[in-house]
């Protein structure tokens, strides 16, 4: 097996439909598909099963998305990894360009592309990387604290290599925001990012549903934020550049606004 994709949901039993289409859809056919269904009360299970999809369905008891995502690491048989979430989609060549890169450059292990942003089924006329502008130079790494790093990485738009997931590790299950943020930087410290220029994946908002990026203001986050800042300082407590000093510094000043 090439490829594992692996689609955490939970209670959207008729949105994760369309991100599984949208993997089924792919050029580049050698993958799996494994659906983490974190505990749905929706029936999001029976009614994926009543679709008779070529997909393997992992149910496990609510823990949240890192959890879900690395349960599917943890069954995945790929080579390659690649992460969906159930309200986002693909275009049909993402894996081919990405497996793609990853074989031309064996030694980056992870490649994310740029992205189209749907905002209550309106898409945005700029893609992820036109809006935040990003300088090439720093498009290779994610070395600095997630609220000051200006490499907008979104999970849904990553492919990374297995071996490398279990040589930094998994998701951290401690956080429930800012877990993509933080095995960035863990894979950031050791390995140089590839970066394709083609917006290949969509990522869908809509206000009032049940997402991360709800009440990102709200007290609850600023102390997850604060929680993940002072795993991104004992990460680098033997390298604590300037840089990455002042990045930290920078972080708790936003949180405290």
């Amino acid at each position: 097996m090439l490829i594992s994709i692996i689609i955490p949901t939970y209670n959207r039993k008729l949105i994760v439909e369309g991100a599984i289409v949208s993997a089924l859809n792919q050029t580049l056919k050698d993958f799996e598909i494994i659906v983490v269904d974190d505990g749905s009360a929706d029936g999001t299970r029976e009614y994926l099963e009543s679709l008779n999809l070529p997909i393997k369905i992992i149910s496990k008891e609510n823990s949240g998305v890192s959890s879900a995502r690395n349960a599917g690491i943890k069954e995945a048989s790929g080579m390659y990894v690649a992460f969906l979430d159930s309200d986002d989609s693909w275009l049909p060549n993402k894996l081919e360009m990405q497996v793609k890169y990853l074989e031309s450059h064996t030694d980056i292990p992870l490649v994310y592309t740029d992205e189209y942003i749907e905002v209550n089924g309106e898409m945005l006329s700029q893609t992820r990387f036109e809006r935040a502008n990003v300088d090439d130079d720093i498009k290779n790494n994610f070395l600095l604290s997630g609220f000051i790093q200006k490499t907008p990485i979104h999970t849904s738009a990553v492919m990374i290599r297995k071996n490398v997931l279990e040589e930094v590790g998994f998701f951290n299950e401690t956080l429930k925001i800012h877990e993509d943020s933080e095995l960035w930087n863990r894979v950031s410290k050791k390995y140089k990012f590839g970066y394709i220029d083609t917006p290949l994946a969509v990522f869908r908002y809509k206000d009032g549903e049940d997402h991360l990026m709800k009440d990102f203001q709200s007290e609850s986050s600023k102390e997850e934020g604060r929680k993940y800042l002072r795993l991104y300082e004992d990460m680098h407590r033997d390298d604590m550049i300037d840089e990455i000093k002042k990045s930290i510094e920078d972080s708790y000043n936003i949180l405290d606004k």
